[in-house]
């Protein structure tokens, strides 16, 4: 192995080259989007095309999203204990996409059906987990390495990689569950997130760290400075990030507006097949195309726009067209355009217009979050930030689900766009993308004469 990887020993690192920066964290976010094409697309509306109610799609889809609600644990655990030799989040990244690969080989080897909702729940649930992670490690890997120049087009690139993994996974897995079954599925996303975990290996985060622990290289002078440090003081850190009032409401706008998102997840397959009769691989395949071609369009225009509109013009205009997609989805429902239906046209509007608005605000609330977040603290503190909207998605899910067994699915729009609304309001008010009502941050970064006593890095 040490072998194989001696030629990628000169391979320039994160730190040093931004265009391998861009393309990494792309690459990186491919594969958190795999779990992501199964566990919200391509298995809800198999689900669906069995006979699954809205109900329980929308309690799987709350609990598997769970663990992306649970992130500061992950975060407080990595800002702990970090392998600095290889850098303060590769180890973990690798780790956890090699139990992902794991997961994804039992769930082959047990092959649960349709039925088997409690088995298939459990194992996307361990799915999930390893790549809320694995997230947690990518993410505090950006806020340590990225300047803040950068950030918003860097999420743009995050987003679209995720949104590539989503897609894909969600294409391949609408067709392997139809004619192979869940085993196919799990064998095909193995392979998948095995090519991917092959790359990560061979990018160091800082100049002369170590590919693998047995080979050569030592920590950088920046992580040195960085990380192992007792529970008492990381914890301190992150609550004097937290306890300030406009993070407290940019918090709960972002969870508004997520709760939002969680109906969507639940709407998509529920009212696709079982109301308008598409088959659960026309759903993944449309809804796929349709986020790829948005989060493509997005990196292409994010950078720009950003600079053009300004941080909060740009969250307003996306934010928006979540809003109003919900809003006309209710009034078509409720018979204010005449007829009372949402046949198919406007249903391929509705997520056209829908899911190019989320992307197009995951890409400010990332940034901002990021410019938020103290680097000594990366992993614990940006866990924290994007917890928020994972668990007020998944009760969004789970709740929505509720909604439209119970009151019908325009009851359950309008919930969304009341939700969208409100957390429009409330993260503007905190301030969102006004520089600002930017915190000072904790610097970490080690003094020049703390340097030349710090062991300097050797290549290898």
């Amino acid at each position: 192995m040490t072998m194989f990887l001696r030629p990628f020993a000169t391979l320039p690192a994160l730190s040093e080259n931004r265009r391998l920066r861009l393309w990494a964290f792309f690459l990186l976010y491919v594969t958190q989007g795999i779990p992501f094409g199964l566990a919200q697309v391509a298995i809800p509306a198999w689900l669906a095309a069995n006979g699954a109610s809205a109900a329980e799609i929308g309690a799987f889809i709350g609990i598997v999203m769970l663990p992306w609600s649970l992130k500061l644990v992950n975060g407080l655990l990595m800002d702990r204990f970090c392998y600095r030799p290889m850098g303060r989040m590769r180890a973990w990244i690798i780790g956890s996409q090699a139990v992902m690969i794991a997961v994804l080989l039992v769930t082959a080897a047990l092959n649960p059906g349709p039925t088997d909702l409690a088995v298939l729940t459990a194992l996307i649930f361990t799915l999930l987990l390893c790549s809320a992670f694995n997230d947690v490690a990518v993410d505090g890997m950006a806020v340590d390495l990225v300047p803040e120049q950068e950030r918003e087009r860097i999420t743009a690139f995050m987003s679209g990689g995720q949104a590539v993994g989503i897609s894909a996974s969600a294409m391949l897995a609408g067709v392997t569950l139809v004619y192979g079954g869940v085993a196919l599925t799990a064998l095909t996303c193995a392979l998948l997130v095995g090519v991917l975990t092959i790359m990560v290996t061979l990018l160091r985060e800082r100049v002369g760290e170590r590919l693998l622990p047995w080979t050569a290289g030592t920590a950088s002078p920046e992580n040195l400075a960085r990380g192992g440090e007792p529970w008492l003081p990381i914890i301190g850190k992150v609550l004097r990030g937290l306890f300030r009032w406009r993070t407290l409401l940019y918090f709960a706008g972002v969870g508004m507006i997520y709760s939002g998102v969680g109906m969507a997840d639940v709407f998509g397959p529920s009212y696709s097949v079982s109301q308008l009769g598409w088959s659960s691989a026309y759903f993944t395949n449309f809804s796929s195309i349709t986020g790829f071609i948005s989060v493509i369009m997005i990196m292409v225009v994010a950078g720009p726009m950003v600079s053009r509109l300004g941080t909060a013009r740009f969250f307003v205009l996306f934010t928006s067209m979540m809003l109003l997609a919900n809003l006309g989805a209710f009034l078509a429902l409720s018979g204010y355009f005449g007829a009372g239906q949402f046949g198919t046209l406007a249903m391929q509007l509705w997520f056209v217009v829908f899911w190019a608005g989320i992307y197009g605000a995951f890409v400010v609330f990332v940034a901002w979050s990021m410019n938020l977040t103290n680097p000594a603290v990366a992993a614990s503190m940006f866990a924290l930030f994007m917890a928020i909207p994972n668990l007020t998605r998944s009760f969004g899910a789970g709740a929505h689900g509720q909604i439209i067994d119970s009151y019908g699915y325009d009851a359950a729009f309008l919930v969304a766009a009341i939700s969208i609304a409100v957390g429009m309001a409330a993260c503007l008010f905190a301030g969102l993308g006004r520089k600002e009502t930017l915190p000072a941050r904790d610097s970490a970064e080690p003094r020049p004469e703390d340097k030349a006593r710090l062991p300097q890095p050797v290549i290898a």
